[in-house]
């Protein structure tokens, strides 16, 4: 049976009008930019400044390490964070000086209170394990930083002590710091628009999902959908509503790409100075293309998952258990986001990027990170609109039965009952036992 075009237009519109309309729309699309830079500032400024300087007390019975350590620590870009206190054993020897520092770390006592303690005895050094003390272990950088000069100390000493020159030491420990650069234009800005694209991805396809089943359960709710229906198809319906709110997201989109070039445009030295590097990135076009058309994709698929789950059910409640679904299974590539960061063309990660209820995001991640072979970008997007088709075609079997039925809650296999059934009779009017429609 073929769609009424005319009907389904009228149908966007409505549904387009009437989120845009909405306050909540434009509170959200406002506050989102908004909250997404004080995320990001608050982030660094916690890092850099609010963790504060570290108080360290270092037990050293040979007297060999502390001093290296400190110079370290003091010509190292760290020096803000830690302040090292030498403590020597007295005669009930390490243990017991480790037993009065454990209660200076809980003290409360300004003068004596220390944040951790190290235990450098010759033994423990030559074994590789250094003990590490602290209320709390959970700040692994602070750990890493602090093993990084521990190692070069032990280095400074041992060829100190096999007769060697500071100058000779110091031009043996000279580091040097990579200075990335790819081939692929668009690796240089991959990172940070891979970690933070993927997180629009993943939010908006929730939330313009979630509108849709929304949009479902309220209608059928206050039985708008009874009247509506005597108008327009079930099918007719659906899709108009799934189109409509799909421009609702791509508007959405549009206003923070303005307003984000403005404020680049407006505050760009201190936007820069927030960002890691300094500076703003540019996001190649192709990219932005690219975002749009898995967005789109991800969508479709996931406002007909949605309205799938919405139509049976007359309340969110009810419907909430199932819309935890695609949801979790939206989180996975969240999960496994470092790893197919580290490595976007592994055998893992193009798996998932095939795997329609992924794609979207998956895909997208990889597109941004290396240069993907055009047929597996062909592929997935073939995947994707083939897996669209027949999601919807589901849909619209349990949204035709399903937006008329009221009464209980529906089993599985009666929704199972639903998707076999043939076009024809409208199924709210020959209602199952313990069913009943709204007409």
């Amino acid at each position: 049976m073929a769609i009424n075009a005319r009907k389904v237009r009228a149908i966007i519109k409505r549904e387009y009008v009437e989120h845009i309309r909405k306050k909540a729309f434009w509170i959200f699309t406002i506050l989102m930019p908004v909250i997404w830079l004080v995320f990001i500032g608050v982030s660094i400024l916690t890092q850099s400044r609010l963790s504060g300087k570290k108080r360290i007390a270092v037990i050293d019975p040979s007297g060999r390490y502390f001093r290296p350590l400190e110079e370290e620590i003091a010509s190292g870009k760290h020096r803000d964070r830690i302040a090292l206190v030498l403590r020597t054993p007295g005669p009930g020897g390490v243990e017991a000086l480790k037993e009065e520092l454990k209660k200076d770390i809980a003290s409360t006592d300004d003068a004596r209170k220390i944040d951790g303690f190290i235990v450098l005895d010759p033994d423990s050094v030559s074994g590789g394990k250094i003990e590490y003390w602290a209320a709390s272990i959970s700040d692994i950088v602070f750990q890493e930083m602090i093993e990084r000069d521990l190692n070069r100390a032990f280095l400074r000493t041992r060829l100190a002590e096999r007769g060697l020159s500071p100058e000779v030491i110091r031009q043996a420990q000279a580091t040097v710091s990579l200075e990335a650069k790819s081939t692929n234009p668009k690796s240089t800005v991959g990172f940070w628009i891979s970690y933070i694209f993927m997180f629009f991805l993943f939010f908006t396809l929730i939330q313009y999902g979630m509108y849709n089943l929304r949009g479902v359960i309220e209608e059928k709710s206050n039985r708008v959908v009874e009247i509506v229906i005597s108008s327009v198809r079930p099918t007719e319906l659906m899709l108009g509503k799934i189109i409509g709110i799909g421009l609702v997201g791509l508007t959405q989109y549009a206003i923070w790409s303005v307003l984000a070039m403005n404020m680049a445009l407006l505050s760009g030295t201190g936007i820069a100075a927030m960002l890691p590097g300094g500076s703003i990135p540019t996001i190649p076009l192709s990219v932005v293309a690219y975002f749009v058309l898995y967005f789109l994709l991800g969508y479709f698929f996931y406002a007909s998952v949605y309205t799938a789950i919405g139509a049976p059910f007359n309340t969110e409640q009810e419907a909430q258990q199932l819309a935890m679904f695609p949801t979790w299974i939206m989180v996975v590539p969240m999960m496994f986001w470092w790893t197919i960061v580290n490595n976007p063309n592994s055998t893992f990660a193009t798996v998932l990027s095939f795997i329609p209820l992924m794609t979207p995001i998956v895909m997208f991640m990889r597109v941004t990170l290396i240069p993907v072979p055009a047929w597996q970008i062909a592929a997935s997007i073939a995947l994707m609109l083939g897996s669209i088709v027949g999601m919807a075609w589901l849909a619209g079997k349990i949204y035709r039965v399903g937006i008329l039925m009221y009464g209980k809650k529906p089993t599985v296999p009666e929704i199972l009952r639903w998707m076999r059934r043939s076009e024809g009779v409208p199924p709210a009017f020959e209602p199952s036992p313990g069913e009943s429609t709204g007409s």
